[in-house]
């Protein structure tokens, strides 16, 4: 905003001169030398509130040049806020990709775990048949064997003995007492000594039920890694076990 101080001064002045000019009293001189001062004094006035008009044109300037700046740096803002909310929109993507991978995975898992109980189910029914299968090969054998020593016996299987308490026993013979304890595998030594103890305990307590001692006892093993049977071997030999193995494996 500015204002014109010239023309204004030129006006005055030519008004001050042409009063002075036609003044013809003393009175008016000296009106007319009051009118040039208060033209004077205008002219200050006028000067001094056009300074201060440029002042407040240049603050205002220094306003605007600020608020551009403002403007700038809140454009800046909102561009690194729209690369944040990418960012956070790849992240919520990845974050879904990686929820419907965990979705797959879970269901293989589950389909896995389903397959797997299918598994434990044949290998149960087939450890059954083969437990079934040992018991009744190992009956025979114990019967050929029983003749061979000149006794007959009917070698019973999967007796369940109901004296003093309830007791599965594998084999049983009773004249002459023969008890056998029956299993298809043994993967370690201390299962091996979980089965003998097993069979010394039932042999004890057939002892005490028929009131006689026993004649033998029998171990028979379908399948057991080389170490435990050789374990088996030195504790039968020891217990006087005899042991009866359907096969043996490394």
């Amino acid at each position: 905003m500015s204002v014109d101080l010239k023309g204004i001064e030129e006006a005055v002045e030519r008004a001050v001169k042409k009063a002075l000019a036609e003044a013809r009293g003393e009175d008016l001189k000296i009106l007319a030398e009051a009118i040039k001062i208060l033209a004077d004094y205008i002219r200050e006035g006028f000067r001094l509130f056009n300074e201060r008009l440029s002042d407040i044109d240049t603050r205002f300037e220094q306003i605007n040049t600020r608020l551009e700046r403002f403007d700038t740096r809140f454009e800046q803002i909102d561009k690194r806020f729209e690369q944040i909310d990418n960012r956070f929109k790849r992240i919520d993507r990845r974050f879904k990709q990686i929820n419907t991978r965990f979705e797959q995975i879970d269901k293989r898992l589950s389909s896995l775990e389903s397959n797997v109980k299918y598994l434990m189910n044949a290998v149960n029914e087939i450890k059954t048949a083969l437990g079934a299968t040992m018991e009744d090969y190992t009956a025979v054998w114990l019967s050929k064997w029983l003749e061979e020593r000149g006794y007959r016996c009917e070698v019973k299987t999967r007796v369940t003995v109901l004296i003093d308490g309830v007791r599965e026993i594998d084999l049983l013979c009773v004249d002459p007492l023969v008890v056998g304890e029956v299993t298809t595998t043994l993967r370690s030594v201390d299962e091996a000594e979980k089965e003998i103890k097993k069979l010394l305990d039932n042999v004890t307590y057939i002892e005490k039920a028929w009131g006689t001692k026993h004649y033998a006892k029998i171990l028979a093993v379908e399948i057991a890694p080389e170490d435990v049977t050789e374990h088996l071997r030195k504790r039968v030999e020891e217990l006087g076990i005899v042991l009866v193995l359907g096969r043996s494996y490394l």
